[in-house]
């Protein structure tokens, strides 16, 4: 029945999502061409891209969705990783900013922040987009929610994700902007109204989705295993696997 509503509301959405960014393909070089009909998904990311797991999964089916996210990752921590990717897959890249890992380093015993952080991820980036297409798979990148006005990272969100819609552009891949779809007027926001097929909703009629200011669950926890519903992984991930089941109409 969830899923049933799910692809209702799926496609009640349809032409809001019709009206975000979209890219022209334009081609990166000779590549294998991508098959008409895609069997799996490569969901590439961080702690983000492993809350919606469980949702892409679910409407995906029974696509299965392969596993290459990890909490606190950057994309620079995949390059080189045997993404199992072929003709017949879509790859979805997800990250929303994380600079904690070594090959973050600043180089001054930090990690980048800024500027420099936007460049390492574009350049990183591409190199995963370019290996992705070099398989022949296709490629779906997602566009990232802001985080709490706290967090004080409005700039490298909006960079990485300017970067997403540079690289749609200049490679022959998609871009959905699934962040907008848990924020409110393209603004940061921690509460959205109940969704029509949400099985628990406050009594507000509202349902909290960014429960720490980043993560979507509303109470603290490792990512993947939140023990509450989740209205922000629904709504983020509702928007990946939607795109990703037909990333050409995003090209």
């Amino acid at each position: 029945m969830i899923k049933r509503r799910a692809v209702a509301l799926v496609a009640a959405i349809l032409p809001i999502l019709a009206l975000a960014p979209v890219a022209e393909a334009r081609g990166a070089g000779p590549a294998p061409r991508p098959s008409s009909r895609a069997t799996n998904i490569v969901l590439l990311g961080d702690s983000l891209a492993h809350e919606v797991s469980g949702t892409v999964q679910f409407l995906s089916a029974p696509k299965p969705v392969i596993p290459r996210f990890w909490g606190g990752t950057a994309p620079c921590d995949w390059l080189g990783v045997d993404l199992r990717a072929n003709r017949s897959t879509v790859v979805v890249v997800s990250f929303t900013g994380n600079s904690l890992t070594p090959c973050m380093s600043d180089g001054a015993g930090g990690y980048l922040r800024g500027d420099a952080l936007v460049e390492r991820y574009r350049a990183d980036l591409t190199v995963l987009v370019d290996t992705a297409r070099a398989s022949g798979a296709r490629v779906l990148l997602v566009g990232q929610p802001l985080r709490a006005p706290s967090f004080g990272a409005d700039a490298e969100v909006e960079g990485i994700n300017a970067v997403y819609r540079e690289l749609a552009l200049q490679r022959y891949v998609s871009f959905v902007d699934a962040g907008g779809f848990v924020e409110l007027n393209g603004a940061f926001t921690d509460r959205l109204p109940c969704a029509p097929i949400e099985p628990a909703c406050g009594a507000d009629g509202q349902n909290i989705v960014r429960g720490d200011g980043v993560h979507f669950c509303p109470i603290p926890g490792p990512p993947g295993s939140c023990e509450v519903w989740s209205s922000g992984a629904l709504r983020f991930g509702m928007v990946i696997a939607f795109a990703a089941s037909r990333p050409a109409a995003f090209e």
